[in-house]
């Protein structure tokens, strides 16, 4: 299971020139050694202009941001006093290191989270410990000071019913003291009680370089299905679109659902790249990736919410200097699952990746670029690349493609639909409007393909067989594209070609193919030798990535 990236708070970090340098010397000191989780520790130092910006900065184990803030100082100091989250995730054990930062000075402490402080002293880093907020909105917190101990749960406390404010249908969380962004079901029902289809939540986009988590009541969840709204995460050049029903999730009033999104490349997400990168060299890694996690919390339980009910819409807008280097041609979005990388799809346009995912994990943009020994400087090598980068079309080895080898009806039906799934745009078809084909058994790797193309009206059969393995003809695969160009946006377009298209063989062409010929040549799906169609002739591998290939819409950069 996924931990979160731990961060408190969401200022970037950078150390701030002062106007002068201090005359003492500039020092930070720390309140205790150690600390529990639910306890509170002070950072405080000396050394700084009065009014000077110190920036301080806190390095949770795992090497991540947990803590980032900017002070100003009075009379040469400064000081903060910060509360330890109760959440393992967000405060994991171990060593955390603070930094701090003045002008051209700095400083750095150590402390630790641990499970029991050394001594029997409960919290010697707490300055107060009667607790120094005795109108704390948790008083169930795991701080031992406070006179109400044990009775919340582990994840946190519930969430206000008013947390957040509302504008329309856009809700602004707030950022509670533990460092979590949180909106409540009051704020929430008045934005879902606006007109309109969605109800946006704007984060920050300093919550995507930290982890920042957001809370929802889970409650709010029903409320947005049941009012048909789409539920939108903007933050910064991110945006996530979740449709009603997308996220289940039920509980009682204590429920909450947190989503945490993160853009930034660990170092063990950047060795799994690597180690990726070294297996098939095929992949380049491009640097944009991003984490979504969602949970469901209640009382002290936590559970995954991994599978969405919906198909999700991601896009992510990229920087000048990453359009410029990502091809649409190659670039494509990938599940990051363990050691291993599994194709999700996506598309680039206009500086904008957009990708629809079933599920929530960890997805970076790879470049995939498959070079075959056989398609150097063929015809054909630009149609194979872009559709092998898009996992449309393999090679019958790692390093040959077999350009002129005739293609099953099996293997084209294969390809043509993952050409449209690839699209995202193929209606879901009822299970009993594909046909049953008798040569068809449901053990062959083109079963579901085949049950798809016959289900959407692309592909049919002769009198109950499908003929898997006979070679598909050139007029075969006609009908074929023209069914299924109803599913892409066409680049060519109807006036491709003007007039009607004659060929020399036109006799030859079946009554039943006659017009899907002319509206694939048409289209520029398909072209003659320049004189004939050829209707009975087998379609070979590179022409049928050419095909396909003509199928799918072109975007730009």
């Amino acid at each position: 299971m996924k931990k979160y990236v731990a961060a408190v708070m969401l200022w970037i970090f950078a150390l701030s020139p002062a106007a002068g340098y201090a005359a003492a010397p500039f020092e930070l000191a720390v309140s205790a050694k150690e600390v529990l989780r639910g306890g509170t520790i002070t950072l405080s130092g000396t050394g700084a202009g009065s009014g000077a910006q110190v920036a301080l900065k806190i390095v949770s184990p795992a090497k991540t941001t947990f803590y980032v803030d900017v002070l100003t100082a009075a009379n040469g100091s400064y000081a903060k006093t910060l509360t330890i989250p109760s959440d393992p995730d967000l405060a994991p054990y171990g060593t955390y290191t603070v930094i701090a930062g003045y002008g051209s000075d700095s400083a750095q402490k150590t402390f630790a989270v641990v499970d029991k402080l050394a001594g029997g002293n409960e919290n010697p880093g707490n300055e107060n410990p009667g607790n120094e907020n005795p109108g704390n909105e948790n008083p169930g917190s795991n701080n031992p000071g406070n006179g109400n101990p044990g009775t919340a749960p582990a994840n946190g406390a519930a969430i206000p019913a008013g947390a957040g404010k509302a504008s329309g249908s856009v809700a602004q969380p707030e950022l509670t003291q533990d460092g979590r962004y949180i909106v409540g079901a009051d704020t929430l029902d008045a934005a879902i009680k606006q007109p309109g289809g969605s109800v946006t939540i704007e984060l920050p986009a300093a919550a995507l370089r930290s982890g920042t988590p957001l809370e929802l009541p889970a409650s709010s969840f029903k409320s947005l299905s049941d009012n048909n709204r789409e539920l939108v995460l903007s933050a910064g050049d991110v945006t996530i679109r979740l449709p009603a029903g997308a996220i289940s999730a039920s509980g009682d009033a204590q429920s909450k659902v947190r989503l945490t999104l993160n853009t930034s490349l660990t170092d063990d997400l950047q060795g799994r790249i690597d180690r990726l990168i070294r297996t098939d060299a095929s992949f380049k890694a491009t640097g944009v990736i991003l984490s979504v996690d969602i949970r469901l919390l209640s009382g002290s339980a936590s559970s995954d919410i991994h599978d969405l009910g919906k198909q999700a819409m991601v896009t992510i807008k990229l920087t000048a200097e990453q359009a410029a280097a990502i091809s649409r041609q190659t670039a494509g979005v990938y599940y990051l699952n363990g050691e291993q990388a599994e194709y999700v799809g996506g598309t680039v346009s206009d500086g904008i990746f957009t990708f629809k995912p079933k599920h929530f994990s960890t997805y970076a943009v790879l470049h995939y670029d498959k070079r075959f020994v056989d398609l150097s400087s063929h015809w054909s090598e630009p149609a194979v690349r872009s559709l092998a980068a898009k996992h449309i079309v393999t090679g019958v080895d790692a390093t040959h493609y077999e350009p002129s080898r005739s293609i099953t009806r099996a293997e084209f039906a294969t390809i043509l639909m993952r050409a449209v799934d690839w699209k995202g745009e193929a209606p879901t078809a009822a299970a009993g409007t594909a046909q049953s084909f008798k040569d068809v058994a449901a053990s062959q790797y083109y079963a579901e393909p085949v049950a798809m193309a016959s289900a959407l009206g692309i592909l049919s059969g002769y009198g109950g067989a499908f003929r898997p393995n006979d070679k598909i003809t050139r007029e075969e695969a006609a009908v074929a594209l023209v069914r299924a160009a109803k599913y892409f946006s066409l680049s060519g377009g109807s006036g491709a070609s003007a007039g009607k298209t004659v060929f020399a063989d036109q006799a030859d062409i079946s009554a039943w193919a006659t017009a899907a010929v002319e509206q694939a040549s048409t289209q520029g799906l398909m072209q003659g030798d320049g004189k004939r169609f050829n209707p009975n002739n087998p379609v070979v591998r590179a022409e049928a990535a050419a095909m396909i290939d003509r199928l799918l819409p072109v975007a730009t950069n």
